[in-house]
């Protein structure tokens, strides 16, 4: 499920020569469950010119973002798998919560790949998927910032 951010970037020009995103990449963000100031900073913008497009092209974020879904994800770097994750849709993005320094400044810096697997609704379901990928992938030795479940 994982969509490199290169390939929805439609941008329209306005005559100041900032970049907006079309309404269809703006789309395409939600349904890829990207916060609004991920979707600011592709284009240089603020978060609130992010919303004021949302609310312009009449979309509906939380229906195109699924947030009724608990989600299962994984952080690549380089492609490698380095951190299985689940929970509500903002979760796999959001490194202000992460316990591990590298990790987090890894977030930051934008160093990572994010993928969603699976979408569940109830939050067991997803935890017990995230808990056999875990597994599975410190079996490869793997998903050096989860600890591991026996």
């Amino acid at each position: 499920m994982y969509v490199s951010v290169a390939h929805f970037c439609t941008p329209i020009l306005h005559y100041t020569n900032i970049v907006f995103p079309s309404k269809e990449s703006l789309e395409l963000y939600l349904k890829e469950k990207m916060t609004n100031e991920d979707i600011a900073k592709i284009y240089g913008l603020s978060f609130q010119k992010v919303i004021g497009l949302i609310k312009k092209y009449q979309l509906d974020p939380n229906e195109l973002r699924q947030t009724d879904q608990y989600i299962v994800y994984l952080h690549r770097e380089d492609g490698e798998v380095v951190y299985v994750g689940s929970g509500v849709w903002y979760r796999m993005r959001r490194y202000t919560n992460r316990r591990n320094v590298d990790h987090r400044n890894m977030m930051q810096s934008g160093n990572l790949e994010y993928e969603i697997v699976a979408e569940y609704a109830e939050r067991r379901d997803a935890l017990i998927h995230e808990q056999r990928l875990i597994h599975y992938y410190k079996s490869k030795n793997l998903a050096r910032f989860n600890k591991y479940i026996a």
